[in-house]
């Protein structure tokens, strides 16, 4: 069996320009991670653990709590990260190798928002959270599609995991993407590859997952 570990590329809101004093965050929207074998994914999660600590030690030493101290990917790739931070890109570099030794894949998956004010892109009669949720829907069965025929060209089940959301988002979430699996599946029968709708984990908890938001970065 394969395991997936996704996290969001940037958010779902409008965008207009990087210099947009509102409109500015993310250009795009979309899921990226790894994909590893289930057998190989705790030896990825030890190397991340370990590759953290090192790099991060006196953070973590000062840290309430070590063992769930993480470091956000938008906080590792800034414009200023290459002449300032370079070890962190060896890192990140090193880990990208260690995935692929290990037989794993990065993943990703994104869509281009269409640049404008929520009110100059949203559709007649749509309110501004139900563009967001629908841009949110398509990123996530595009990125299950793919995940899906991944799976099927290694002739593998696989679990998909993403990042901890609140209970709201997630019980509203779940439903729409196990009907999207199991509908799907009448057509596309690689979607049967996918065993359950995408379990939440929170990052801290989890080092793959806090690689994968790294990679989604």
């Amino acid at each position: 069996m394969l395991l997936a570990y996704i996290d969001e590329i940037g958010e779902t809101g409008a965008f207009v320009a990087r210099d947009d004093a509102r409109y500015k965050t993310s250009p795009a929207f979309g899921y990226a991670g790894f994909i590893v074998p289930e057998g190989r994914a705790r030896e990825f999660g030890a190397i991340f653990q370990r590759e953290k600590a090192a790099l991060y030690k006196p953070m973590i030493e000062k840290a309430a709590h070590p063992g769930r101290w993480e470091r956000k990917g938008s906080d590792i790739f800034r414009a200023e990260t290459p002449q300032r931070f370079p070890a962190q890109l060896r890192v990140f570099d090193s880990l990208v190798k260690s995935v692929r030794r290990l037989d794993g894949q990065l993943f990703y998956y994104a869509d281009e928002k269409p640049l404008g004010t929520p009110r100059q892109t949203r559709g007649d009669h749509v309110d501004d959270s139900a563009m967001y949720t629908e841009r949110e829907t398509h990123a996530m069965h595009e990125a299950l599609n793919r995940i899906a025929r991944y799976a099927e060209s290694r002739d593998e089940n696989v679990m998909v995991i993403i990042d901890q959301v609140n209970e709201k988002a997630r019980s509203a979430r779940l439903p729409v993407m196990y009907s999207h699996i199991l509908g799907r599946a009448l057509g596309f029968p690689e979607m049967r590859r996918i065993i359950e709708p995408p379990m939440h984990v929170d990052s801290v908890l989890s080092a793959n997952i806090q690689f994968a938001d790294w990679t989604a970065a």
